[in-house]
């Protein structure tokens, strides 16, 4: 999965910076980032399904930076972000 113009445009709008692209990114090549709901895997595709294209963005980005993160999902559900691999 690539970024879109949008999904740049929206990343640079809540503070990220040109230069931060590349990392999230890579996170979201396949392998690199992990996600779970209630402990048990899922794929990108559920999460976002679960979270919507903003929410996932702002969990993706987080954890490309910073190994985890977490989103809420609106059926309130958490839905986690693992990068850890990003950084090995």
């Amino acid at each position: 999965m690539k970024l879109t113009k949008e999904d740049k445009e929206w990343l640079l709008s809540m503070g990220h910076k040109e230069c931060d692209m590349p990392q999230i990114e890579a996170a979201l090549h396949t392998g690199r980032t992990t996600y779970s709901l209630d402990g048990e895997p899922i794929t990108r595709a559920q999460a976002l399904h679960l979270l919507g294209r903003e929410s996932y963005l702002a969990g993706i980005s987080r954890s490309a930076f910073h190994f985890t993160a977490a989103q809420t999902a609106g059926n309130g559900k958490t839905v986690y972000f693992d990068s850890y691999k990003l950084f090995q």
